[in-house]
């Protein structure tokens, strides 16, 4: 059973930094170590972002995602995109990005999944081990829980729209459960083969609660947490 929050603290955010530094430099290889000293991974982005983790039963975090809010930076996807939209027709207040979804390696299921556990349809790897098979199939149900989390902050602010720049598969994947994102450009390489996306809450409400009914009676209901059979 996993926890779904804010960062409380300080620390828990340098633990945040950690996974991410983990993730994207170590394993990946988005980032340049170098850039990150500390084994910290850290932008300018992050001083205007609100950061959520999914924590075990001891506290430990497994995974991350944060949401940029506007600010005189503008957005991440805005500076590594090339948008096809005229962002001056997007209220910049209710308006908020999606970034850094990451999952600990101990969480995602093979040697070919991405930042956030799903497959990128990598050919040739091997299943993965029967013990820990179990706890790999709660990958979908971490990266719902996260997104519950900012979806919760998103109401409470005021957000009405989200930015996003996905790989494929987690595109994909969030889809299967009803979540639209409209691309917005083209493929670009920023943290592997991404696209830019834009989704409005209210018209992701409206499709999860057609398409998938038990999927909204789980992220309107802030008491229940995902689990692996989702």
């Amino acid at each position: 059973m996993f926890t779904y929050r804010r960062v409380k603290n300080d620390k828990e955010l340098e633990e945040v930094y950690r996974l991410r530094y983990q993730v994207y430099c170590t394993e990946c290889g988005f980032e340049d170590p170098k850039d990150h000293p500390g084994g910290l991974e850290k932008d300018e982005f992050d001083e205007f972002a609100v950061h959520f983790v999914a924590v075990d039963r001891s506290e430990n975090i497994i995974g991350t995602v944060r949401l940029v809010n506007n600010s005189e930076l503008g957005f991440p996807v805005e500076k590594f995109c090339n948008i096809d939209l005229d962002t001056a027709r997007i209220p910049r207040d209710g308006l908020g990005e999606i970034s850094r979804l990451a999952i600990s390696k101990t969480y995602r299921r093979r040697a070919g999944d991405g930042v956030y556990g799903a497959s990128s349809g990598t050919p040739g790897l091997k299943p993965a081990k029967k013990e820990i098979v179990d706890r790999r199939r709660k990958r979908p149900a971490i990266v719902l829980g996260l997104l519950k989390a900012l979806y919760r902050e998103s109401k409470w602010m005021g957000t009405v729209n989200w930015y996003a720049a996905m790989e494929r598969p987690l595109h994909v994947l969030l889809r299967r459960y009803g979540f639209v994102f409209y691309p917005i450009g083209k493929e670009v390489h920023y943290h592997g083969y991404r696209t830019p996306y834009i989704a409005r809450i209210g018209t992701i409400e409206s499709e999860i609660a057609k398409r998938r009914p038990e999927i909204f009676q789980l992220f309107t209901d802030w008491n229940r947490s995902p689990s692996f059979d989702i």
